[in-house]
């Protein structure tokens, strides 16, 4: 598949289209464009930036560019870790969604927000936290406040509280997408004209979910509809610490069968390995042995299990019942019942983790030079056997062995999050990086293990040769929506 570089004569057209303030081949600006690290490390800096405001110059862009067989890379706001950079040459346009900025419609009587690409989570909450402080929208933990509501929407990653509702896919009710053959879509109850946005499965099969999760590749997102749920003022976290993984996913899974009662207050439920803290600091700057960390009171491993409840009296009955089954576990049920026990949080760890939306993440960079997220979903009872199979892969590439689990839906998934930290300026380290990652994915894969944003050149086509029948039906789908193949060709191993 080729596609054409584009030239003054394209710039041109792209300037008629938004303006000449919203387009441009400057070196400096497109440069900019470039990320390899957080979440991927295949990306190219595109040809033509073009930042349209409004849903007619979108239709006119991919317009333009399918009949001249340009490559189209769609981003909301930020990056996407990398995930939403061209991974092709000729990179073609990338289309900056920045300017559709709008929080167009809260209704809390359905409880849904609607929002255009470019709103950031840290614009949604303040906003939400300012006019509507009773209720909450799902923006992603940990991420920074720059990243976008749309962006964790389409890659189906988690919310503030995953744990209770679900993943952020569950979260998104419809969409409205404009397809490269100028075509604008609504999915869901929004099909119907005066319909609200409170059906997410639509007038039969379901065009919304078949979007979830492909990187750009089918169209462009214009707005979505968000749930929003209660936000109550009474909120604590609760953790227990323990020697190993199996203990921490047993100990985790019995509380999350608690549904019905509190399963469903524990709204955010992750946890890890000391390391996650050792590497929050400049390496040469911190003691890398476990001896220190432990004269701190911190655990090897541990879990936290973040409690909202619409009462004081509610919020007690939550933290005692979660202790109680703690206690409980210890005395019967676990592998090393002696390194179980709670750690205690100063009111001031407790008021930072509960701020929203926090910068959790961004640390991981000070380590080295870089971080990468390589993200898996796993059967929550097989978290243990992940984490023990990726911390050991780690160590033996020459990387920090650092975990990080969250539970899902109630310990029905969990995501188990390797962050890699290393040297993004060395070649070497990158070669390791994708060495470990390959090794890694190949043994996850024999597992039934899923990638939750697959990369162009390992995961998604170790996966897709698995599942051979899937990616013919998605070709399939692909070729129906995006003819000419246009859409951020690479990714999802598609042309």
């Amino acid at each position: 598949m080729s596609y054409k570089l584009p030239d003054d004569k394209d710039l041109d057209a792209m300037i008629g289209i938004v303006g000449k303030e919203y387009a441009t081949n400057n070196k400096a600006i497109t440069a900019s464009y470039l990320s390899k690290s957080v979440m991927g490390l295949e990306s190219q800096i595109p040809d033509i930036v073009v930042r349209p405001k409004y849903i007619e110059e979108i239709r006119k862009i991919l317009l333009y560019c399918s009949a001249e067989k340009i490559a189209v890379s769609p981003i909301s706001a930020g990056l996407s870790g990398g995930f939403a950079c061209p991974t092709i040459k000729p990179a073609g346009v990338m289309l900056d969604l920045g300017r559709m900025n709008r929080i167009i419609e809260v209704d809390t009587e359905n409880r849904y927000v609607v929002v255009e690409p470019g709103v950031t989570i840290g614009e949604l909450w303040a906003y939400m936290h300012k006019n509507y402080p009773e209720w909450a929208p799902p923006v992603p933990d940990g991420a920074p406040p720059a990243s976008t509501v749309m962006g964790d929407a389409i890659d189906r990653g988690f919310s503030l509280y995953t744990s209770s509702v679900g993943p952020q896919g569950d979260n998104f009710m419809c969409g409205e997408i404009v397809f490269p053959n100028g075509d604008i879509v609504r999915t869901g109850s929004w099909a119907l004209p005066f319909a609200k946005p409170f059906y997410k499965y639509g007038l039969g099969p379901d065009i919304w979910s078949f979007l979830m999760g492909s990187q750009g590749t089918l169209g462009v997102m214009t707005k979505v509809a968000v749930k929003i749920y209660p936000h109550p003022k009474f909120k604590t976290v609760v953790v227990w610490g323990m020697s190993n993984p199996e203990d921490m996913q047993n100990l985790t899974l019995e509380i999350g069968k608690q549904e019905f009662g509190i399963a469903h207050n524990t709204v955010m439920v992750q946890g890890g390995n000391y390391p996650l803290v050792m590497t929050r600091w400049p390496k040469d700057k911190v003691p890398h042995d476990y001896e220190f960390y432990e004269q701190l009171g911190i655990s090897k491993w541990w879990m936290n299990w973040e409690c909202w409840a619409q009462t004081q009296e509610e919020l007690d009955y939550v933290v005692n019942r979660i202790n109680k089954m703690a206690e409980d576990f210890k005395k019967n049920r676990a592998k090393d019942p002696d390194s179980i026990k709670p750690q205690e949080l100063h009111p001031k760890q407790i008021a930072s983790r509960l701020k929203k939306p926090n910068k959790i993440a961004v640390p991981y960079a000070f380590w080295e030079a870089g971080f990468l997220f390589i993200t898996f979903y796993t059967p929550w009872n097989e978290c243990a056997h992940f984490a023990e199979m990726y911390t050991a892969a780690m160590e033996k590439y020459g990387f920090p062995p650092v975990m990080w689990i969250a539970s899902i839906e109630r310990c029905r998934q969990a995501i188990c999050m390797p962050i890699i930290c290393f040297d993004s300026s060395k070649q070497s380290d990158l070669e390791k990086v994708q060495d470990m990652n390959r090794e890694t994915t190949e043994y996850a894969l024999k597992q039934g293990w899923l990638n939750y944003r697959p990369d162009p050149y390992i995961h998604a086509p170790l996966t897709y040769s698995q599942a051979g029948m899937y990616w013919k039906y998605l070709r399939m789908m692909k070729k129906t929506f995006d003819p000419n193949m246009i859409m951020h060709p690479g990714r999802l191993a598609l042309p």
